[in-house]
């Protein structure tokens, strides 16, 4: 039962990704810091997903990470 729950909550993450659900990705992105990864690791992690999404979404999610990246400084 609990896998199949893990399926269902990595799937639902994958269709908000795949729509540019910038809220998933934000989400995503904390869930890697809590977990403890570094900010390079952050970033790494976030760049390859946004690789993995249809190209219309990429330029969401890259002006969404700039914008981020202004106001963490």
């Amino acid at each position: 039962m609990a896998g199949e729950s893990l399926v269902q909550m990595l799937e639902e993450i994958a269709v908000g990704l795949k729509s540019g659900d910038e809220e998933i990705y934000g989400w995503l992105r904390e869930q890697l810091k809590e977990c403890g990864a570094s900010d390079i690791s952050v970033e790494l992690a976030m760049g390859v997903i946004a690789r993995l999404l249809p190209e219309d979404v990429q330029g969401e999610i890259e002006a969404t990470q700039q914008h981020t990246r202004r106001w963490a400084h």
